[in-house]
């Protein structure tokens, strides 16, 4: 990646938003099961978690080329998209679905004919569901399997960008799946966590080493960059007494876990300590062999992805904290020193309790720069709501309230020489959430999941990141009245090929 390029982005995930479950040779990942197996409608307005079908989701398999044509008017450059190793692999690890491939081809072929780099994430959660039945992720079986998804990616699709990513929130895929049971595969257990992070580390170093042939064989050109994406919450130190050693200490502990475990194998080539530690105290075996540490360390990734939703306030795991004075129970786990809490005290949360604070954004950047000093991109960054979509406007002002300080601390950034090249805001449009199902709205596009073609609208914030995008970053503020004119013309031209 030779240019100077700042790629202003949209991100979004092929479970979450593809649809098209069952058509062209696909067959279930372990979302698809697991949407189907554990379906809840909780009541209207309730946070409480919705878990949806994502049959249709919001169909983008069929909307793509007229969604890259709202993309093309919002002004994007580029489009980050997870996808789906199921379309392409749906039986074993050597049938290539030709109708699969078909359409990532098709995909960034229109993309890239309207100047919007597409940027793949091979893997983001849907195991396929063939590869779950052998073990998943605990087993050593998936890494010939996805050898041979990347080499296929590479050869079939290397021409149409330069900036790619392996593996997207290992930390919320694993601990929620494999140390936890709220995502699947639901396994609950401490010895599959420390297996399946494992050979999701050395997935990423095989993805290394085949981008690595690609680009001898020509696949893929020589000045591209691989990288894996995380989502690192920067810490804040709460009620933990006034001893700076001991605050340090357990920000450096917080960091060792939340941070640099999930990253490290893949950018420096090792594991930290406190990895090695966690095994011994707690007897677990997690099959790493001495020559794939020695894997690990000569296949490591280029660059960084950051999703950056919020910061995590976080005390000493033994302190006696007064419930009062938090939202809920504080989060701990079973490694580190720390509990994640969210106190009352501070005042700007979503409605999903995520903390608002936009300062530290740029916190983060100069961590990750201090530390690995390499290329990084934001790659998720949005705001989940409930969207009033009753009337002819959607004015989701609390979303672009949210985005003004964040956009500022980018541009700020990018003038910083923190090493940041890229923007990319979550989402494109509204999509199926593992958090949340339908109800939680993210999009600067309004999607009707009660429309049979799922007919797509843009909201007041899609005038807002359009016209921040036509400034190159460089004019943030917004007004209301003449944001809310843009979006009423913008309606009346709203081709109906777009919806």
């Amino acid at each position: 990646m030779k240019n100077n390029v700042f790629y202003y982005s949209t991100s979004s995930n092929a479970f979450q938003m593809e649809g098209a479950r069952n058509l062209h040779g696909r067959t279930d990942s372990i979302w698809d099961w697991y949407t189907k197996t554990y379906f809840k409608i909780p009541p209207n307005n309730s946070t409480e978690r919705e878990i949806n079908s994502i049959e249709v989701a919001s169909d983008f398999y069929h909307k793509y080329k007229s969604d890259v044509k709202i993309m093309k008017d919002l002004g994007l450059n580029a489009f980050v998209y997870n996808m789906d190793w199921t379309r392409i692999f749906p039986k074993d690890e050597n049938y290539v679905n030709p109708m699969g491939l078909q359409f990532y081809d098709n995909l960034f072929n229109e993309l890239s004919k309207n100047k919007i780099k597409p940027i793949p994430i091979l893997f983001h959660w849907d195991t396929p569901m063939w590869l779950e039945i052998k073990g998943g992720w605990t087993s050593k079986e998936i890494l010939p399997a996805f050898r041979n998804y990347c080499s296929t990616v590479f050869k079939y699709l290397g021409k149409y960008t330069d900036v790619w990513f392996v593996n997207d929130e290992n930390k919320s895929f694993t601990l929620d799946g494999y140390l936890g049971n709220i995502f699947p595969p639901c396994k609950n257990s401490p010895s599959d966590f420390v297996k399946a992070i494992h050979n999701l580390n050395m997935s990423a170093a095989i993805a290394k080493e085949e981008f690595l042939k690609a680009k001898n064989e020509g696949y893929v050109s020589e000045d591209s960059i691989l990288g894996i994406d995380d989502d690192w919450s920067p810490p804040i130190v709460w009620n933990n007494g006034n001893d700076e050693k001991q605050n340090e200490d357990l920000i450096n502990n917080y960091n060792a876990w939340m941070r640099d475990f999930w990253i490290d194998p893949n950018i420096k080539g090792e594991y930290p300590k406190v990895f090695w530690d966690y095994l011994k105290e707690n007897k677990l075996d997690a099959n790493i062999l001495e020559e794939e540490l020695s894997y690990l360390q000569k296949f490591k990734l280029d660059f960084i992805g950051w999703n950056f939703y919020r910061p995590y306030f976080i005390t000493n795991k033994n302190n006696n904290v007064d419930i009062k004075l938090l939202h809920k129970e504080p989060v701990s786990y079973s490694f580190g020193d720390f509990v994640v809490v969210l106190p009352k005290e501070h005042k700007n949360y979503t409605k999903w309790l995520w903390p608002i604070y936009p300062e530290y954004l740029e916190v983060g950047l100069k961590a990750y720069k201090d530390k690995y000093n390499l290329p990084i991109m934001i790659i998720e960054n949005g705001f989940g709501d409930f969207d009033d979509k009753s009337n002819e406007l959607i004015l989701d002002i609390d979303r672009i309230n949210y985005l003004q300080p964040i956009l500022e601390s980018v541009n700020k950034c990018r003038k910083l020489d923190l090493n940041l090249f890229g923007y990319s805001m979550w989402t494109f449009c509204d999509i199926f959430s593992p958090s949340a199902g339908y109800r939680k709205d993210y999009g600067l596009v309004s999607v009707d999941f009660n429309s049979q073609i799922k007919e797509r609208k843009p909201k007041l914030s899609y005038c807002y990141y359009k016209n921040v995008i036509m400034s190159n970053g460089e004019d943030t503020n917004f007004d209301k009245e003449r944001l809310v004119k843009e979006l009423s013309n913008l309606l009346i031209n709203w081709d109906i090929l777009w919806k």
